[in-house]
């Protein structure tokens, strides 16, 4: 049996859905600036958006675009996932990314042997500098002299050069997961990355930075490095609407030519149970694919598996959101979701003192602002959850 949702991964680019004037964007800017040599500079993309939305998914994809869309353009692209341990200082953030392109890029045309052997040499200076690094730990910080800084941007000006000099039109660097720089120099990282990509683009370096992370990063961002902000065109990914829900549910479907329909009804009650998120929606595909792999889907089917639904929901991700809020917290959550609208104001919960109580649940993620002074639960689904666990029954109906 074939199910082609995976909620606990990115997406298969075969099946990316919606998004499509972020993907046309970042499709013209490519044919820009080829056709334009280079007059046309590149777009710099900030893509951001909550946990599940598909920020790595879109990288993904771009990397899928840029290998089987580029209709004969010499691209090179690499794509780096950032992590904490990656981001302790500047140079081991840049040596990290640098090791990371030359080791694990696509191209659309072979490298010439010249650009490889700068690629291997480069790599070589980067893991003797790795070496060193460690040999000198803990005392490094008093041999700073021994261990020297790691040139991003004249290293890349230089591949640059090899590349251009081999008619590549364009170099794609992905950077996911950018809020990780913030781990230990709270930013500084982010004014040496704008230093360097505006100096390589007044060099005349055609890179484009593709960066991703979630949405409360962006201000923070703006706040403390307001000139790295600029460089980038910012997309936020929100969740689907009806039609972008519809688009994901089908999709996988048709790529796989699974014989399964999904009622009209049945996506509605889809999108307005998972709110259009992603991994909601996909987490409840994967469960109802399982069950029913052929056929169509119908109103009464979606009735009588959803409350094991709700609870296949609980153990991949609502128990642990339960479980992080306090007792305090779990009364609020409890209360709440019995409201009869899907929004609320601190009034209808008790008040300044448990408004305290609602901003650490926006905080966790349990809650979200809407708007001012309005709030709701973070996910429809998660309000049935809690009305189950009164209840001991979920129903979609409610």
């Amino acid at each position: 049996m074939k199910n082609p949702y995976n909620p606990r991964g990115p997406a298969d680019p075969r099946y990316y859905a919606n998004r499509e004037y972020l993907l046309s964007t970042f499709k013209n800017n490519i044919k820009e600036v080829i056709a334009s040599k280079g007059v046309t500079k590149p777009l710099n993309i900030a893509v951001m958006g909550q946990w599940g939305i598909g920020k790595t998914s879109t990288l993904i994809k771009f990397r899928d675009i840029i290998q089987n869309e580029s209709k004969g353009a010499k691209i090179f692209s690499s794509f780096v996932p950032l992590k904490p341990s990656c981001c302790v200082d500047a140079d081991t953030f840049f040596a990290t990314v640098l090791e990371t392109v030359f080791r694990d890029y696509k191209t659309t045309a072979p490298l010439s042997e010249k650009v490889q052997d700068f690629i291997r040499e480069e790599l070589d200076i980067l893991n003797r500098w790795k070496l060193t690094k460690l040999s000198l730990s803990p005392e490094v910080e008093r041999k700073q002299a021994i261990v020297s800084a790691v040139n991003f941007k004249d290293i890349l000006l230089r591949f640059w050069d090899k590349l251009k000099a081999h008619d590549f039109d364009l170099a794609i660097i992905m950077l996911d997961d950018i809020q990780y720089v913030f781990t230990h120099e709270k930013g500084e990282i982010l004014y040496d990355i704008r230093t360097d990509m505006q100096a390589l683009a007044a060099d005349g370096a055609l890179f484009m930075f593709v960066i991703t992370g979630p949405l409360r990063l962006y201000p923070e961002m703006r706040d403390k490095a307001e000139p790295f902000t600029r460089l980038f065109e910012r997309f936020d990914l929100v969740p689907f609407d009806i039609d972008g829900t519809r688009e994901q549910i089908e999709k996988p479907l048709a790529v796989e030519r699974i014989k399964l329909t999904i009622s009209e009804e049945v996506i509605r009650k889809l999108h307005e149970g998972t709110g259009g998120h992603p991994y909601f929606v996909s987490l409840a595909m994967r469960y109802l694919v399982n069950r029913i792999p052929e056929g169509k889907i119908m109103p009464d089917d979606f009735k009588a598996w959803y409350p094991n639904l709700i609870d296949s929901f609980a153990k991949e991700k609502f128990n642990d959101d339960f479980a992080q809020a306090t007792d305090a917290e779990k009364e609020i959550l409890l209360k709440v979701a019995r409201f009869p609208k899907i929004e609320f104001s601190p009034l209808e919960i008790g008040g300044r003192l448990k408004a305290t109580l609602l901003d650490r649940l926006v905080s966790k993620g349990l809650i979200e602002k809407v708007g001012r002074g309005r709030y709701r639960l973070y996910n429809p689904m998660f309000a049935d959850y809690l009305r189950s666990k009164k209840s001991g029954k979920a129903n979609p109906d409610e």
